[in-house]
Protein backbone atom coordinates (compact mmCIF):
# COMPACT_ATOMS: atom_id res chain seq x y z
CA UNK A 1 0.00 0.00 0.00
CA UNK A 2 1.43 3.77 -0.76
CA UNK A 3 0.26 5.00 2.07
CA UNK A 4 1.05 3.68 6.14
CA UNK A 5 1.01 4.74 9.38
CA UNK A 6 2.06 3.77 12.69
CA UNK A 7 0.41 5.10 15.56
CA UNK A 8 1.44 4.37 19.34
CA UNK A 9 0.40 4.77 23.17
CA UNK A 10 3.98 3.43 24.93
CA UNK A 11 3.17 0.43 27.38
CA UNK A 12 4.84 2.34 30.33
CA UNK A 13 7.05 -0.08 32.56
CA UNK A 14 6.94 -0.04 36.36
CA UNK A 15 9.83 1.99 37.87
CA UNK A 16 10.82 3.28 34.13
CA UNK A 17 10.32 6.83 33.96
CA UNK A 18 12.41 7.21 30.83
CA UNK A 19 12.85 4.34 28.35
CA UNK A 20 16.20 4.17 26.47
CA UNK A 21 14.55 4.14 23.66
CA UNK A 22 12.81 7.60 23.97
CA UNK A 23 9.54 7.92 24.53
CA UNK A 24 7.35 5.09 22.52
CA UNK A 25 9.91 2.43 22.04
CA UNK A 26 7.39 0.55 19.65
CA UNK A 27 7.10 3.56 17.38
CA UNK A 28 10.81 3.17 17.07
CA UNK A 29 11.06 0.12 15.95
CA UNK A 30 8.31 0.29 13.65
CA UNK A 31 10.44 3.11 12.10
CA UNK A 32 13.13 1.05 11.95
CA UNK A 33 11.28 -1.62 9.78
CA UNK A 34 10.50 0.99 7.60
CA UNK A 35 14.00 2.32 6.89
CA UNK A 36 15.87 -1.05 6.37
CA UNK A 37 17.21 -1.52 3.13
CA UNK A 38 17.53 2.22 1.99
CA UNK A 39 20.25 3.26 0.31
CA UNK A 40 20.14 6.66 1.83
CA UNK A 41 18.25 8.10 4.52
CA UNK A 42 17.91 12.18 4.93
CA UNK A 43 16.58 13.13 8.13
CA UNK A 44 15.37 16.62 9.30
CA UNK A 45 14.93 16.90 13.29
CA UNK A 46 14.30 18.94 16.35
CA UNK A 47 16.44 16.61 18.39
CA UNK A 48 18.58 13.49 17.46
CA UNK A 49 20.43 12.25 20.36
CA UNK A 50 18.51 8.47 20.60
CA UNK A 51 21.70 5.74 20.63
CA UNK A 52 18.77 3.49 19.81
CA UNK A 53 18.32 5.25 16.73
CA UNK A 54 21.67 6.23 16.12
CA UNK A 55 22.89 2.84 16.83
CA UNK A 56 20.58 1.68 13.74
CA UNK A 57 21.10 3.88 11.58
CA UNK A 58 25.11 3.53 12.01
CA UNK A 59 24.42 -0.63 10.99
CA UNK A 60 22.56 0.78 7.93
CA UNK A 61 25.80 3.21 6.99
CA UNK A 62 28.41 0.35 7.79
CA UNK A 63 26.63 -1.55 5.08
CA UNK A 64 26.88 1.29 2.46
CA UNK A 65 23.63 3.49 3.12
CA UNK A 66 24.17 7.42 3.09
CA UNK A 67 22.98 8.59 6.29
CA UNK A 68 22.21 12.58 6.20
CA UNK A 69 21.10 14.08 9.51
CA UNK A 70 20.07 17.87 10.19
CA UNK A 71 19.59 19.18 13.73
CA UNK A 72 19.91 21.77 16.05
CA UNK A 73 22.91 22.84 17.56
CA UNK A 74 24.20 21.29 21.03
CA UNK A 75 23.04 24.32 23.11
CA UNK A 76 19.47 22.95 22.56
CA UNK A 77 19.56 20.43 24.00
CA UNK A 78 18.62 20.17 28.14
CA UNK A 79 21.89 19.62 30.69
CA UNK A 80 18.83 18.30 33.36
CA UNK A 81 20.10 14.69 34.90
CA UNK A 82 17.06 12.09 34.48
CA UNK A 83 17.20 8.67 35.38
CA UNK A 84 16.91 6.46 31.84
CA UNK A 85 16.59 2.68 31.57
CA UNK A 86 20.13 1.39 31.10
CA UNK A 87 22.02 3.77 32.48
CA UNK A 88 23.13 3.31 36.40
CA UNK A 89 23.95 7.17 36.83
CA UNK A 90 21.56 10.03 35.78
CA UNK A 91 22.40 11.11 32.24
CA UNK A 92 21.13 14.32 30.28
CA UNK A 93 19.97 14.97 26.99
CA UNK A 94 23.10 16.96 25.99
CA UNK A 95 25.42 14.57 27.53
CA UNK A 96 24.09 12.32 25.00
CA UNK A 97 23.68 14.37 21.93
CA UNK A 98 27.57 15.20 22.33
CA UNK A 99 28.27 11.14 22.18
CA UNK A 100 25.68 10.66 19.63
CA UNK A 101 26.99 14.25 17.33
CA UNK A 102 30.70 12.71 17.44
CA UNK A 103 29.66 9.19 16.22
CA UNK A 104 27.99 10.76 13.41
CA UNK A 105 31.31 12.65 12.59
CA UNK A 106 33.18 9.57 13.09
CA UNK A 107 31.16 7.28 11.11
CA UNK A 108 31.69 6.33 7.63
CA UNK A 109 28.77 7.03 5.25
CA UNK A 110 27.27 9.28 8.16
CA UNK A 111 27.10 13.15 8.08
CA UNK A 112 25.96 15.79 10.46
CA UNK A 113 24.66 19.36 9.44
CA UNK A 114 23.30 22.09 12.01
CA UNK A 115 20.20 24.61 11.58
CA UNK A 116 21.16 27.31 13.87
CA UNK A 117 18.19 29.56 13.28
CA UNK A 118 16.61 31.17 15.86
CA UNK A 119 13.92 33.73 16.27
CA UNK A 120 12.72 36.52 18.26
CA UNK A 121 8.29 37.13 18.69
CA UNK A 122 6.73 40.37 19.93
CA UNK A 123 6.05 39.89 23.48
CA UNK A 124 6.28 36.16 23.46
CA UNK A 125 6.12 34.14 26.67
CA UNK A 126 8.03 30.88 25.70
CA UNK A 127 11.94 30.88 26.82
CA UNK A 128 11.67 33.58 28.67
CA UNK A 129 11.47 36.01 25.74
CA UNK A 130 14.38 35.01 24.09
CA UNK A 131 15.68 33.65 21.23
CA UNK A 132 13.91 29.71 19.86
CA UNK A 133 15.39 27.79 17.55
CA UNK A 134 12.70 27.70 14.70
CA UNK A 135 13.70 24.29 13.60
CA UNK A 136 10.77 21.64 15.09
CA UNK A 137 10.73 19.70 12.17
CA UNK A 138 10.33 15.37 12.31
CA UNK A 139 10.99 14.39 8.49
CA UNK A 140 12.31 11.51 6.87
CA UNK A 141 12.83 10.91 2.82
CA UNK A 142 14.65 7.78 2.12
CA UNK A 143 16.13 6.49 -1.30
CA UNK A 144 15.48 2.53 -2.01
CA UNK A 145 16.88 0.44 -4.59
CA UNK A 146 14.77 0.15 -7.89
CA UNK A 147 13.66 3.50 -7.25
CA UNK A 148 11.40 2.94 -4.37
CA UNK A 149 11.13 6.14 -1.97
CA UNK A 150 9.66 7.07 1.16
CA UNK A 151 8.81 10.07 2.67
CA UNK A 152 7.71 9.91 6.60
CA UNK A 153 6.19 12.49 8.97
CA UNK A 154 6.74 11.97 12.66
CA UNK A 155 4.70 13.95 15.96
CA UNK A 156 7.60 13.04 17.80
CA UNK A 157 11.49 13.23 17.72
CA UNK A 158 12.40 9.84 19.10
CA UNK A 159 14.55 11.51 21.99
CA UNK A 160 16.51 10.17 24.27
CA UNK A 161 15.48 11.01 27.82
CA UNK A 162 11.60 12.13 26.62
CA UNK A 163 8.59 10.98 28.78
CA UNK A 164 6.61 8.34 27.79
CA UNK A 165 3.81 9.94 25.59
CA UNK A 166 1.87 8.69 22.38
CA UNK A 167 3.19 9.82 18.73
CA UNK A 168 2.50 8.18 15.18
CA UNK A 169 4.38 8.82 11.72
CA UNK A 170 2.73 8.53 8.01
CA UNK A 171 4.10 7.16 5.33
CA UNK A 172 3.96 8.19 1.76
CA UNK A 173 5.61 5.20 -0.62
CA UNK A 174 6.33 6.91 -4.03
CA UNK A 175 4.12 9.52 -4.23
CA UNK A 176 5.28 11.97 -6.21
CA UNK A 177 2.37 14.65 -5.00
CA UNK A 178 3.87 13.91 -1.52
CA UNK A 179 7.86 13.13 -2.72
CA UNK A 180 8.41 16.06 -4.62
CA UNK A 181 7.93 18.91 -1.82
CA UNK A 182 9.51 16.47 -0.08
CA UNK A 183 12.73 16.35 -2.38
CA UNK A 184 12.52 20.11 -2.88
CA UNK A 185 12.47 20.61 1.52
CA UNK A 186 15.48 18.41 1.61
CA UNK A 187 17.54 20.00 -1.38
CA UNK A 188 16.89 23.85 0.26
CA UNK A 189 17.62 22.87 3.67
CA UNK A 190 21.00 20.94 2.58
CA UNK A 191 21.86 24.97 0.99
CA UNK A 192 20.98 26.53 4.39
CA UNK A 193 22.30 24.02 6.77
CA UNK A 194 25.99 24.16 7.95
CA UNK A 195 27.78 21.30 8.38
CA UNK A 196 28.62 19.92 11.89
CA UNK A 197 32.92 20.54 11.80
CA UNK A 198 31.93 23.83 9.74
CA UNK A 199 29.61 25.40 12.36
CA UNK A 200 31.90 25.03 15.05
CA UNK A 201 34.31 26.97 13.07
CA UNK A 202 31.63 29.26 11.31
CA UNK A 203 29.72 30.00 14.65
CA UNK A 204 32.13 30.31 17.99
CA UNK A 205 29.77 32.56 20.13
CA UNK A 206 26.02 33.10 20.72
CA UNK A 207 25.82 36.58 18.53
CA UNK A 208 27.44 34.40 15.61
CA UNK A 209 24.63 31.88 16.12
CA UNK A 210 21.88 34.52 16.27
CA UNK A 211 22.83 37.27 13.78
CA UNK A 212 22.06 33.73 10.78
CA UNK A 213 18.79 35.19 8.82
CA UNK A 214 17.31 34.44 6.23
CA UNK A 215 16.23 38.04 5.12
CA UNK A 216 16.92 38.68 1.40
CA UNK A 217 17.73 35.05 0.80
CA UNK A 218 13.87 34.28 0.05
CA UNK A 219 12.51 31.27 -2.29
CA UNK A 220 9.41 31.62 -3.93
CA UNK A 221 7.41 28.14 -4.39
CA UNK A 222 4.73 27.58 -7.21
CA UNK A 223 1.70 26.74 -4.22
CA UNK A 224 0.00 24.39 -7.01
CA UNK A 225 2.54 22.06 -6.51
CA UNK A 226 2.05 22.12 -2.68
CA UNK A 227 -1.44 21.47 -1.84
CA UNK A 228 -1.68 18.61 -0.05
CA UNK A 229 2.06 18.50 0.88
CA UNK A 230 4.14 21.28 2.35
CA UNK A 231 6.89 22.94 4.55
CA UNK A 232 7.23 25.72 6.45
CA UNK A 233 10.55 27.81 6.82
CA UNK A 234 11.97 31.15 7.26
CA UNK A 235 13.53 30.84 3.44
CA UNK A 236 9.82 30.10 1.73
CA UNK A 237 7.10 31.83 -0.01
CA UNK A 238 4.07 30.41 -1.74
CA UNK A 239 3.52 32.64 -4.18
CA UNK A 240 4.19 35.88 -1.82
CA UNK A 241 2.25 33.95 0.54
CA UNK A 242 4.48 33.44 3.94
CA UNK A 243 5.07 29.43 4.07
CA UNK A 244 3.50 29.45 7.62
CA UNK A 245 0.46 31.34 6.83
CA UNK A 246 0.20 29.10 3.60
CA UNK A 247 -0.23 26.39 5.79
CA UNK A 248 -2.73 27.71 8.17
CA UNK A 249 -4.90 28.81 5.13
CA UNK A 250 -4.85 25.21 4.13
CA UNK A 251 -5.92 24.14 7.25
CA UNK A 252 -8.36 27.02 7.39
CA UNK A 253 -9.76 25.44 3.71
CA UNK A 254 -10.27 22.05 5.20
CA UNK A 255 -12.22 23.29 8.37
CA UNK A 256 -14.29 25.48 6.05
CA UNK A 257 -15.67 22.61 3.69
CA UNK A 258 -16.39 20.57 6.51
CA UNK A 259 -19.80 18.71 6.72
CA UNK A 260 -19.56 16.01 9.48
CA UNK A 261 -16.91 16.43 11.72
CA UNK A 262 -13.73 18.13 12.86
CA UNK A 263 -11.51 16.07 15.62
CA UNK A 264 -8.40 17.90 16.64
CA UNK A 265 -5.86 15.77 18.37
CA UNK A 266 -2.20 17.44 19.45
CA UNK A 267 -0.45 17.94 22.18
CA UNK A 268 -1.42 21.78 21.76
CA UNK A 269 -4.35 23.62 20.04
CA UNK A 270 -4.98 27.16 20.76
CA UNK A 271 -4.32 29.39 17.62
CA UNK A 272 -6.68 31.79 18.81
CA UNK A 273 -5.11 34.96 18.64
CA UNK A 274 -2.67 35.98 15.65
CA UNK A 275 0.73 36.63 16.44
CA UNK A 276 0.46 39.02 13.22
CA UNK A 277 -2.28 40.30 11.58
CA UNK A 278 -2.18 39.13 8.14
CA UNK A 279 -3.26 35.70 8.96
CA UNK A 280 -7.12 34.58 10.74
CA UNK A 281 -6.93 31.60 13.35
CA UNK A 282 -8.00 27.92 13.33
CA UNK A 283 -9.99 28.90 16.09
CA UNK A 284 -11.78 31.70 14.25
CA UNK A 285 -12.60 29.50 11.53
CA UNK A 286 -14.29 26.77 13.83
CA UNK A 287 -15.92 29.29 14.60
CA UNK A 288 -17.59 29.95 11.73
CA UNK A 289 -17.85 26.53 11.16
CA UNK A 290 -20.31 26.29 13.80
CA UNK A 291 -22.08 29.54 12.77
CA UNK A 292 -22.89 28.28 9.39
CA UNK A 293 -23.04 24.44 10.85
CA UNK A 294 -23.80 24.13 14.48
CA UNK A 295 -24.30 20.24 14.03
CA UNK A 296 -20.83 19.79 12.87
CA UNK A 297 -19.18 17.32 15.48
CA UNK A 298 -16.46 18.81 17.30
CA UNK A 299 -13.60 16.43 19.26
CA UNK A 300 -10.83 18.13 20.84
CA UNK A 301 -8.29 16.33 22.38
CA UNK A 302 -4.75 17.51 23.84
CA UNK A 303 -2.22 16.81 26.15
CA UNK A 304 -2.81 19.06 28.90
CA UNK A 305 -5.97 21.90 29.84
CA UNK A 306 -4.78 25.30 30.37
CA UNK A 307 -4.14 25.46 33.91
CA UNK A 308 -1.23 23.34 33.53
CA UNK A 309 0.58 25.92 30.85
CA UNK A 310 3.15 28.63 31.57
CA UNK A 311 0.58 31.02 29.66
CA UNK A 312 -2.68 29.87 30.42
CA UNK A 313 -4.49 32.67 28.65
CA UNK A 314 -5.29 31.55 24.98
CA UNK A 315 -5.64 27.85 25.76
CA UNK A 316 -8.27 28.77 28.74
CA UNK A 317 -9.88 31.42 26.60
CA UNK A 318 -10.34 28.30 23.72
CA UNK A 319 -11.47 25.60 25.89
CA UNK A 320 -14.31 28.30 27.22
CA UNK A 321 -15.43 29.16 23.52
CA UNK A 322 -15.55 25.50 23.00
CA UNK A 323 -17.54 24.28 25.94
CA UNK A 324 -19.94 26.74 26.47
CA UNK A 325 -19.91 28.03 22.57
CA UNK A 326 -19.72 25.20 20.41
CA UNK A 327 -20.49 22.81 22.64
CA UNK A 328 -17.80 20.52 21.93
CA UNK A 329 -16.74 17.89 23.98
CA UNK A 330 -12.88 18.27 25.03
CA UNK A 331 -10.77 16.15 26.99
CA UNK A 332 -6.72 15.67 27.64
CA UNK A 333 -4.61 13.00 27.71
CA UNK A 334 -1.15 13.26 29.80
CA UNK A 335 0.39 11.18 26.89
CA UNK A 336 -0.92 12.58 24.27
CA UNK A 337 1.87 14.16 21.88
CA UNK A 338 0.26 13.73 18.46
CA UNK A 339 -0.85 16.56 15.33
CA UNK A 340 -3.42 15.37 13.17
CA UNK A 341 -7.24 16.85 12.46
CA UNK A 342 -9.02 14.22 10.71
CA UNK A 343 -12.07 16.42 8.93
CA UNK A 344 -14.76 14.70 7.61
CA UNK A 345 -12.76 12.15 5.01
CA UNK A 346 -9.53 14.07 4.99
CA UNK A 347 -6.51 13.32 6.98
CA UNK A 348 -3.73 15.77 8.41
CA UNK A 349 -0.98 15.19 9.74
CA UNK A 350 2.03 17.94 10.79
CA UNK A 351 5.02 17.84 13.01
CA UNK A 352 3.67 21.25 14.28
CA UNK A 353 1.40 21.66 17.52
CA UNK A 354 -1.76 23.97 16.29
CA UNK A 355 -0.63 26.96 17.96
CA UNK A 356 -0.69 31.12 17.15
CA UNK A 357 3.78 30.56 16.78
CA UNK A 358 3.46 27.57 14.53
CA UNK A 359 1.59 30.01 12.13
CA UNK A 360 3.07 32.96 12.62
CA UNK A 361 5.17 34.38 9.68
CA UNK A 362 6.85 38.07 9.21
CA UNK A 363 9.54 40.17 8.59
CA UNK A 364 10.74 41.83 11.84
CA UNK A 365 13.94 43.43 13.53
CA UNK A 366 14.78 40.88 16.17
CA UNK A 367 16.87 42.05 19.83
CA UNK A 368 18.59 39.58 21.43
CA UNK A 369 20.39 40.41 24.83
CA UNK A 370 20.58 44.47 26.70
CA UNK A 371 22.82 46.87 27.27
CA UNK A 372 26.07 46.27 25.54
CA UNK A 373 25.67 42.75 24.79
CA UNK A 374 22.39 43.93 22.86
CA UNK A 375 22.42 42.17 19.34
CA UNK A 376 19.84 43.29 16.00
CA UNK A 377 19.06 41.43 13.35
CA UNK A 378 16.31 41.93 10.58
CA UNK A 379 15.00 38.24 10.02
CA UNK A 380 11.75 36.26 9.47
CA UNK A 381 9.80 34.79 12.26
CA UNK A 382 8.68 31.16 11.21
CA UNK A 383 8.76 27.40 12.23
CA UNK A 384 10.42 24.94 10.37
CA UNK A 385 7.37 22.07 9.98
CA UNK A 386 5.88 19.50 7.69
CA UNK A 387 2.15 18.86 6.79
CA UNK A 388 0.61 16.26 5.00
CA UNK A 389 -3.22 16.30 4.12
CA UNK A 390 -4.38 12.86 2.60
CA UNK A 391 -8.10 13.80 0.76
CA UNK A 392 -10.29 10.76 0.64
CA UNK A 393 -8.22 9.33 2.78
CA UNK A 394 -8.23 5.05 2.63
CA UNK A 395 -10.69 3.32 5.01
CA UNK A 396 -7.70 1.16 6.61
CA UNK A 397 -5.39 4.77 7.15
CA UNK A 398 -8.43 6.29 8.22
CA UNK A 399 -9.27 3.83 10.80
CA UNK A 400 -5.53 3.59 12.25
CA UNK A 401 -6.20 7.31 13.35
CA UNK A 402 -9.68 6.88 14.34
CA UNK A 403 -9.11 3.92 16.45
CA UNK A 404 -6.06 5.79 18.12
CA UNK A 405 -8.12 8.73 18.62
CA UNK A 406 -10.31 6.77 20.67
CA UNK A 407 -8.13 5.12 22.60
CA UNK A 408 -6.58 8.38 23.95
CA UNK A 409 -10.09 9.67 24.41
CA UNK A 410 -11.19 6.65 27.11
CA UNK A 411 -8.29 7.02 28.75
CA UNK A 412 -8.28 11.03 29.09
CA UNK A 413 -10.09 13.34 31.08
CA UNK A 414 -12.64 15.63 30.81
CA UNK A 415 -12.42 19.50 30.12
CA UNK A 416 -14.90 21.66 32.10
CA UNK A 417 -14.10 25.18 32.85
CA UNK A 418 -16.60 26.41 35.68
CA UNK A 419 -16.95 29.93 35.56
Amino acid sequence: MPIRASCCIPKIQKGIKRAKEGSCPSLLYNLFHELRGADEINIATYLFNNPIYFEFLSELAKEGCKVNVTSIPMLGYSDKALKVEGFEEKVSGRHIAKIVYQGLQDTSNMRLRIFPHKYVWYGALYMGGGASYSFHVKAIYAKFPNNKNKCILSSGNFMFSDPYHSDNFIVFENMQSYENPFKRFFRDLEKFSIPYDQYNLQFKTLEDEFLYSFFGKEIEIDSSEHINCFFTAPFYFYENIGSNHFAGNRIIDLINNAQQRVWVCSQHFHDLISFDPERETIIKALYEKFLSNPDINFRFLKQVPHSSLADKRRAGIAETLFQFVLKADQRFNRLAHDKFMLIDGILLISTANYTSTQFAFGSRRMTAGKGKDRIVKQDYFSEVNGFAIIPNCPKEIMAIYENHFENLWQKGEEINIKL
